[in-house]
């Protein structure tokens, strides 16, 4: 029998040759490459596979021993086995299956290898594997960068807006989606200026171009000052903006980030800052104009009470120019008090009064003239107050200004007070009152109401609804009423109306000097009087008052002069009896520095300081510093009268204390 074998030959030698090249193709392949028989024996590792792991096929000849070395930890393991097995089972001939795993190395280092299984028809296997550690460290530090980057956009107060070199946004965070009212998924591929809308806040015209400036530039650069963001909503913010290329890795323009910011309470506290320096310097101003023209004021009061002590007692129509006259400079000081608190607060000089006294004449001046009227109610018993009572006319004054301007069609405003004792626990208003009795003062009014957002923001300086006000007149309020130890609050309702509620705490000292008559002073006897004022009117006015009231009168236009008065009164025999000095001397030792060196040669000494300056400390807390008492300018007879017998008899009489 004679078989051709020559198919056969040629068959084996074309296999020999494929075989050949498959081996030359495997040794030489960048990837490494195993093939496995169908009983897991591995057949042939290329060398890249080898390069790989650092194992042969002495080390690792079948998959049992691939997976216990490959695979030190059993649950790990036992996972990866639970896969290959998966694949294995659903794998048909020629399908790949990819699979990432961690695998140890032969020197015990770890590997992420890409494994790709491809079951041939015979049953073996051929796996290849990839080395992506490098690739899969890369893209972990790439995704961690873009996580932190993500944050840092996130926490960021600014907003931020990437762009490519035609304008159209690629990237923005958070806040320029809350500031610009887009979403970053609306916002990508439009143009900056339709997201970015900005203009000129003086003179509305379109803002810079964010594309066109950061051309020709190698830096940052900030925008135009003055820039207004509308957002999408329509939402005005004044912003700072800020531009800087984005440099691809050939170091040419690729894009621009635009970094902007919410300033718009930054410059409020800035113009804060300005307006308070302002007062600042009105207050300074208001301090000297308030000496001078108080002192003006003081020789016409003087004057005015002279005249009026002079002037025949029945004369009716003639001693009722003299009140008139005396209350018209009795508001003029009210109103140099009012600029002197407006302008740098100060302390208030407190007097026991009766708070509905003060009330009805606050409230009728503040209404003349106008189409408002103020209903009175008030209890027989109310209990007296110390009080300012030029500061808390201030603040009636405002709280009725607001009061009309909220009924511009006119109306009634009720004005009310009652006494109320407070635990100390029980909450009224909104406030916790400390233990004790109050006078609380209640003004209603039945205009427009306060919005319930804006409430709770009326006694916040600065704030203010109206277009030319200043935000300052409730803040002013708050202040002099904590100052006399007191509370302020409010309740409104848009469309009815709103009551201002205030609490003065009750005085401890008994009756009033409002509730009594005011009696002739006793007469001096021919006491000694030291005067010292600086002002040549106010010395002769007051000696004069003096001379009037029983009282003999020495003057002097300073503490030096003063000092030495004294000095040589009591080396004489005959000394004074009480001082009056001004507390203010320009160019020269006022009371101050005056009543040390007094008090130096008597420390008994019973002086009395005096000022139309009153926001000094001094005036409210006098005793501190050695006065017996306390008179303000302008002052009259009786009022000067009634301190001097205070102070000499020692009895406390409530006029000016």
């Amino acid at each position: 029998m004679v078989t051709d074998m020559t198919d056969v030959r040629e068959t084996e030698t074309k296999s020999a040759k494929e075989g050949e090249k498959f081996q030359i193709l495997a040794d030489y392949a960048p990837f490494g490459m195993v093939l496995i028989a169908k009983d897991g024996t591995f057949k042939y590792m290329n060398p890249k596979f080898k390069e790989f792991f650092g194992y042969d096929l002495k080390d690792t000849p079948n998959g049992r021993t691939w997976f216990s070395k490959a695979y030190p930890e059993r649950e790990y393991r036992e996972w990866v086995l639970s896969k290959w097995i998966e694949d294995m089972k659903s794998a048909q001939p020629g399908e790949k299956k990819p699979r990432t795993f961690a695998v140890v190395c032969k020197d015990g280092t770890t590997k992420i290898i890409n494994f790709i299984s491809v079951m041939l028809n015979a049953g073996e296997t051929i796996m290849t594997c990839e080395n992506i550690t490098e690739r899969v460290k890369a893209q972990e530090e790439l995704s961690e960068e873009k996580e932190r980057l993500a944050v840092t956009l996130r926490s960021i107060g600014d907003g931020v807006m990437a762009m490519d070199t035609e304008g159209r946004i690629t990237l923005m965070n958070a806040v320029a989606e809350r500031f610009s009212g887009w979403t970053q998924q609306e916002a990508l591929g439009r143009n900056i200026e339709e997201v970015f809308h900005a203009v000129n806040g003086k003179t509305r015209k379109k803002g810079e171009n964010p594309v066109e400036r950061v051309r020709g530039i190698s830096e940052a650069v900030d925008l135009a000052d003055h820039q207004v963001l509308i957002s999408r909503g329509g939402k005005e913010m004044l912003i700072s903006a800020t531009i800087a290329p984005i440099f691809g890795k050939d170091g040419s323009i690729i894009g621009a980030v635009l970094v902007f910011r919410d300033i718009t309470e930054k410059r409020k506290v800035e113009e804060d800052l300005l307006r308070m320096d302002k007062l600042e310097s009105v207050g300074v101003l208001a301090g000297g104009i308030a000496h001078d023209f108080n002192n003006v004021l003081s020789v016409i009061l003087g004057n005015i009470s002279l005249a009026r002590m002079y002037a025949k007692p029945d004369d009716e129509k003639l001693q009722k120019r003299f009140r008139d006259a005396e209350q018209a400079v009795s508001r003029a000081k009210d109103l140099t008090q009012q600029l002197l608190t407006f302008s740098k607060g100060g302390s208030p000089v407190k007097r026991t009064s009766a708070v509905q006294s003060v009330l009805k004449a606050s409230c009728r001046f503040a209404v003349t003239g106008s189409n408002i009227q103020c209903d009175f109610n008030f209890p027989d018993n109310l209990l007296p107050v110390d009080i300012d009572a030029g500061q808390i006319n201030q603040v009636i004054n405002n709280i009725i200004i607001n009061a009309q301007q909220a009924m511009p069609e006119g109306g009634t405003i009720q004005v009310g007070a009652e006494n109320i004792v407070s635990s100390g626990i029980a909450a009224t208003q909104g406030l916790i009152l400390n233990k004790g009795e109050y006078v609380r003062i209640s003004i209603t009014d039945h205009g427009t109401g306060i919005p319930a957002d804006r409430l709770s923001k009326i006694f916040d300086p600065y704030f203010t609804t109206k277009e030319k006000g200043t935000g300052l007149g409730l803040a002013t309020c708050h202040s002099i009423i904590k100052k006399h130890g007191g509370y302020i609050t409010v309740e409104s309702v848009v469309g009815q109306g709103t009551t201002f509620y205030i609490y003065l705490p009750a005085s401890q000292r008994g009756e009033t000097a409002g509730r009594r008559e005011r009696q002739v002073p006793a007469p001096g006897k021919g006491k000694k009087i030291l005067v010292m004022d600086d002002e040549d009117m106010i010395r002769a006015i007051v000696g004069e008052m003096l001379d009037g009231l029983g009282y003999r009168a020495e003057l002097a236009k300073n503490g030096n002069e003063a000092i030495d008065l004294y000095r040589k009164a009591r080396e004489s025999g005959e000394p004074f009896d009480a001082v009056i000095l001004d507390l203010t001397v320009p160019g020269g030792m006022g009371g101050k520095e005056t009543i040390k060196g007094l008090l130096g040669l008597d420390p008994k000494i019973k002086a009395i300081v005096s000022s139309g300056y009153s926001n000094d400390p001094i005036m409210a807390e006098f005793r501190e510093y050695g006065f017996e008492g306390v008179i303000t300018k302008p002052y009259k007879l009786t009022e000067l009268g009634e301190i001097l017998h205070s102070v000499l008899t020692g009895i406390d009489t409530n006029s000016f204390i």
